[in-house]
């Protein structure tokens, strides 16, 4: 936990648009703050290399990479980082992207600069910032097969949602900095535990289980 009244607290900005960097630079610009601004992965790390950073400001995207890429290897390297993703809205799915990079809370592009400066101020006290009941019909999935006793893990939830993207093992490696044996490990568990045999399987027994109705005192969530 980043005391706030030390001097110099850096704060690494990152993302694909100088003028998004440079705006939440500026909101920033208050001590003991002391943001800088990055565009790419190497300029970022480099900057995180000259002058570790107590917290990281991440853009969904980079001009050379996806934010949760920066963001699993700053915290490979400064393991003590806090990072807050930027991201499209408050919904679950945006909420759980920014928990799959690793991200203690999100911002928001409608956001004032006082939000921001509430938002980067309780991840420096060591504050999370997710809504479970945002979370929770996504946690669901845990719980709809047929038949399956054993819940998903958290790992194995955010790996569930990637694979329903249809993207490959490697691609949610890079997404989570995981490795790609760990996230077919991850796979192979969600597999078992939904009692299916392959992917495709999967999609079927997910399409299935959103065509059920919903166990009586619950709406269907969209």
């Amino acid at each position: 936990m980043v005391a706030l009244q030390n001097p110099d607290v850096r704060v690494l900005v990152a993302g694909r648009s100088p003028a998004w960097c440079a705006g939440i630079a500026r909101f920033l610009e208050v001590p003991p703050l002391a943001p800088t601004a990055a565009f790419t992965v190497g300029a970022a790390l480099a900057r995180a290399a000259e002058a570790p950073p107590a917290l990281a400001v991440v853009d969904r995207h980079l001009a050379d990479a996806p934010g949760a890429e920066l963001a699993a290897e700053l915290r490979r390297r400064h393991p003590g980082v806090r990072v807050l993703l930027a991201v499209d809205d408050e919904g679950a799915d945006a909420q759980l992207e920014a928990l799959a990079a690793g991200a203690c809370g999100w911002l928001l592009p409608t956001w004032t600069r006082e939000a921001v400066l509430d938002a980067v101020h309780d991840a420096l006290r060591g504050l999370t910032r997710f809504h479970p009941d945002a979370l929770s019909p996504l946690a669901d999935l845990a719980r709809r097969a047929p038949g399956r006793e054993e819940r998903l893990t958290e790992q194995e939830r955010v790996v569930l949602r990637l694979m329903r993207q249809h993207l490959t093992y490697k691609e949610i490696a890079l997404r989570l900095g995981l490795s790609w044996h760990t996230v077919r490990s991850h796979a192979q568990s969600i597999l078992r535990k939904c009692g299916v045999h392959s992917r495709r399987d999967l999609l079927r027994w997910d399409a299935r289980a959103d065509a059920a109705p919903p166990p009586p005192g619950r709406e269907r969530v969209a």
